[in-house]
């Protein structure tokens, strides 16, 4: 288990209408989340969610009269402060919060604000994003409109919302085309709004459960951030097609280990230079000053996180393995900027 002491942040995004407010209300009643404090993001200056969420779970704060992403990050900022300053106080209990979005929220920026506002990262740390997908809508929403889009590339989970709604062969099309966006989320059908409590709070972990306690970050490898992200076993696992549209997977393995220094030369370099278009980077790398224990690596646009490093191999491969999601960047550019400053050769996985 994780035993960083920071409060986990949950990222609860999805477009208008796909049913976040609901889940939360329900999910908000078991009794492994009694003790959760809700942050609602609302459009405009008469909020209606966060009174629907407010009578079974009475820590709900609002935050209105603008999206999250962009004019309110310093409202979120000062009410996760306030949280924290009440529960010093013993005025509040709370284990973790969850964050939901409006909408039209891109998940980016508030990730960045959770990795980088000294304040908030040293209480809190990002656990992962949750995206919720309306099963019904979801081929319209995802052609017509670029935040939903990013939403799903951002996730570390998929919710499918309304998935009893729609027929099996369009479900079966809509859970290809998300894999191809995002090859790194589980994806989670919620029939008639059923979930079960542990696709949520295994974000809690980071998923490194699977893979063995973490030895922390002891390369001196990637300070410029002060947050962990989480891990998906499935990061591993699946590799469907690499491209739907404008947003495209690219996965890779590597035979050889990295020197930690070149590898983190290039990956500075790729997230400064083109970090706009690399909307997540995951990989499982194998470093050869520690080839014994792998490090976890994350990466979303221009902020590269601080890795996690592992007791052990999760199994018998020992190739690094990396995922990116990405828009408008060739699986080449990063082919042969690897090449160049690590000396690595990557060979994509299979489809």
């Amino acid at each position: 288990m994780n035993a960083d002491p920071r409060h986990p942040v949950i990222l609860l995004t999805g477009f208008l209408g796909s049913g976040k407010t609901t889940l939360l209300k329900n999910l908000m009643t078991r009794t492994e989340w009694k003790h959760t404090a809700v942050i609602i993001n609302e459009l405009g200056e008469a909020g209606l969610d966060h009174l629907l969420v407010k009578h079974v779970a009475p820590e709900v704060r609002l935050l209105q009269s603008g999206c999250v992403c962009c004019s309110v990050r310093g409202d979120l900022t000062q009410t996760l402060a306030e949280l924290c300053s009440l529960a010093e106080r013993g005025a509040v209990r709370f284990d973790r919060v969850i964050v939901e979005t409006t909408g039209l929220a891109d998940p980016m920026p508030v990730m960045h604000t959770l990795a980088t506002d000294p304040d908030t990262s040293a209480a809190y740390r990002l656990a992962g994003v949750a995206t919720v997908v309306d099963a019904h809508n979801g081929f319209h929403t995802l052609d017509q409109h670029e935040e939903a889009r990013r939403q799903v590339a951002s996730a570390d989970t998929l919710l499918l919302t309304k998935s009893d709604l729609v027929r099996a062969e369009e479900l079966e099309q809509l859970t290809q085309r998300l894999s191809r966006m995002n090859a790194s989320a589980p994806q989670h059908q919620m029939p008639h709004g059923a979930l079960h409590a542990d696709h949520l709070l295994r974000l809690e972990t980071r998923f490194l459960a699977p893979f063995g306690k973490s030895q922390g970050n002891s390369t001196g490898l990637f300070r410029l951030g002060s947050t962990h992200a989480s891990t998906p076993r499935s990061v591993f696992t699946r590799f469907p097609s690499p491209h739907v549209g404008d947003i495209q997977t690219h996965c890779f393995a590597v035979d050889e280990p990295f020197e930690a220094a070149r590898f983190e030369h290039w990956l500075s370099l790729l997230t400064a230079l083109r970090g706009e278009k690399l909307l997540r980077f995951k990989g499982l790398i194998h470093i050869a000053e520690h080839p014994s224990q792998p490090l976890v690596v994350h990466a979303a646009q221009h902020l590269i996180h601080p890795p996690d490093r592992l007791a052990a191999w999760p199994d018998e491969d020992r190739r690094s393995r990396l995922v990116f999601i990405t828009q408008g960047m060739p699986r080449e550019l990063i082919e042969t900027t690897l090449l160049k400053y690590t000396g690595a050769c990557a060979t994509a996985l299979p489809v």
